[in-house]
């Protein structure tokens, strides 16, 4: 399966997925990332740069015809996003709803931009992640799977934003694997992907 990948930040699940890739957990490649800036993504830029991975960086009012282009040119069969954009209806068209994204909440709660800021001020004890298709709504398509964080008295949004994504590492790359075998979601991590993502989420800086 031939999978591209939309970033705004630094990409690091994007790299996740790629990793699990070249470890054999996933037999799906990331063939292209899109960037819709170069600035805070620029070393992801520059860790395609070193692993052979294509990639392009699309100003904002180019975005829906260059996705719809690349979709062809690469032959993708799915687009992963953690990206801060609202994708145009003809794009999600054009990939025939073979569209995933990474949101840093449980949905239904907290749509949209701004997620993690909305969970620390709403007095809940506890967020999450969600992986779900993209519909034509805002963070409404079909949710894929979810995981629980809880949210500490101290709290900032950079300290719940990391365990959210040490949360979101394993989701995204056992959701590659549950589309390979023709799923739409998933009870549980594989303990191979979690060790994976353990072990990956350690090596962070």
């Amino acid at each position: 399966m031939r999978i591209g990948w939309a970033v705004s930040g630094q990409g690091m699940i994007a790299r996740a997925v790629f990793e699990a890739s070249s470890a054999g957990l996933i037999s799906s490649q990331i063939v292209l990332v899109v960037f819709d800036r170069s600035g805070p993504t620029a070393a992801m830029i520059d860790y395609c740069r070193d692993n052979s991975i294509d990639f392009r960086v699309i100003e904002p009012d180019r975005l829906e015809r260059s996705l719809i282009a690349l979709r062809d040119e690469y032959r993708l069969d799915w687009l992963g996003l953690t990206f801060n954009r609202l994708l145009p209806p003809s794009v999600i068209s054009a990939f025939d709803g073979q569209i995933f994204n990474l949101h840093f909440s449980l949905l239904p709660a907290f749509p949209g931009f701004g997620a993690i800021r909305k969970a620390l001020r709403s007095g809940l004890p506890y967020t999450g992640v969600t992986v779900h298709v993209i519909d034509a709504g805002v963070d409404t398509g079909l949710v894929i799977a979810q995981a629980k964080v809880d949210i500490l008295a101290d709290d900032t949004e950079q300290s719940l934003g990391r365990r959210q994504f040490v949360a979101a590492v394993p989701l995204a790359i056992q959701t590659v694997r549950s589309v390979e075998h023709d799923s739409l979601g998933f009870d549980q991590v594989d303990e191979d992907i979690e060790k994976f993502s353990r072990t990956f989420c350690a090596g962070l800086k």
